[in-house]
């Protein structure tokens, strides 16, 4: 059997030049700041890099259930002429940086983000393959990335012929805020076709899942356009997955059911959304009142966050294969 791997750990930190790393003032309305502060300790002083950096690794290597965590760079946001805006951008995690990391921790793997629009994608995509990548992460609505644009196609080429996953936010994006809203219809998963037709490993983040139900209307079509591709997959070659981060919500456990119904569970990827918390109250509800309250107690115990989200989703009752199947995947990562 292979490592269990969490896909999908999220990484930011304020200006600092021993990181390169950036942050807008529009991102520190969001909540992800505020996670940030929670998990690093900071809810009542400064957030600091020392502090973000500590507590992440203390928690991807303090982990006794899950072998390996891919923390995700977040390229700047560019145009279609290859200029990149950093007025624009309200995220950004360099790719060097998160390498870096990888091989200073062995349990860390190096998610990339290449923007496609950048006139050196296909360098920064070689460097990133090179150094260990093992999969590239895009959120369109954040990066302005419209997937259906020809600058994207020679992309997903490239990503085909390296067998390089290409993982792509779904749905509501409430922790990276974008500067062009026009950007958001491009979450939505219909729009994902073109890397699969052209043979992208692609991997749907959150199972473009609503966040708070039947309230985040404009976003459930995103979920039926996610259950139509996986139900199109089934006539088709496509390499599609879909990743459970964020799952271990309260307002999002309800679907559980229905993803176990219509997706492969070898098409299911473990993925924590670190450092979103996971909720002792999302896993799968048991008629026996004393059996709830006991899981709840378990999960509530469990202080490493990334082991507590795995606990979370092995309640909800999922084949066991979700929290490997990542590794089957980056095995057949092409590096040449």
């Amino acid at each position: 059997m292979g490592n269990i791997i969490d896909i999908h750990v999220h990484f930011g930190a304020p200006s600092n030049p021993y990181n390169m790393c950036y942050w807008s003032k529009k991102f520190e309305s969001q909540p992800a700041y505020l996670f940030l502060k929670l998990t690093s300790g900071s809810l009542f002083k400064k957030l600091t890099y020392p502090d973000i950096e500590k507590k992440l690794i203390n928690a991807v290597t303090g982990s006794e259930e899950v072998d390996n965590c891919v923390l995700l760079a977040m390229d700047k946001v560019y145009d279609l002429k290859g200029k990149e805006h950093d007025e624009l951008t309200h995220l950004y995690v360099p790719n060097s940086f998160i390498a870096d990391l990888s091989k200073k921790y062995d349990r860390i793997l190096f998610g990339a983000s290449v923007h496609p629009y950048r006139n050196d994608w296909k360098e920064e995509l070689e460097y990133c393959i090179q150094n260990g990548a093992v999969l590239c992460k895009w959120i369109p609505s954040s990066q302005q990335i419209n997937l259906t644009n020809e600058r994207c196609f020679p992309v997903y080429d490239f990503l085909a012929e390296h067998n390089l996953p290409l993982l792509v936010h779904s749905g509501p994006e409430y922790s990276i805020p974008t500067s062009d809203e026009r950007y958001i219809e491009y979450n939505n998963p219909r729009y994902l076709r073109h890397a699969l037709e052209r043979g992208v490993t692609v991997i749907v983040a959150h199972c473009a899942l609503p966040y708070f139900g039947e309230l985040d209307t404009k976003y459930l079509d995103d979920m039926d356009e996610f259950y139509k591709l996986f139900d199109e997959s089934k006539d088709k070659p496509w390499k599609l997955y879909s990743d459970l981060s964020a799952l271990a919500e309260p307002l999002r456990n309800i679907y559980v059911p229905e993803i176990q119904k219509r997706i492969p569970q070898n098409r299911l990827l473990f993925g924590s959304d670190y450092p979103l918390p996971a909720s002792e109250l999302s896993y799968k509800r048991n008629k026996n009142i004393f059996k709830w309250i006991r899981a709840a107690f378990n999960a509530f115990s469990i202080k490493n966050p990334i082991d507590k989200n795995y606990y979370v989703i092995k309640k909800m009752g999922f084949d066991k294969k979700i929290f490997t199947n990542a590794a089957e995947l980056f095995d057949q990562i092409i590096r040449s």
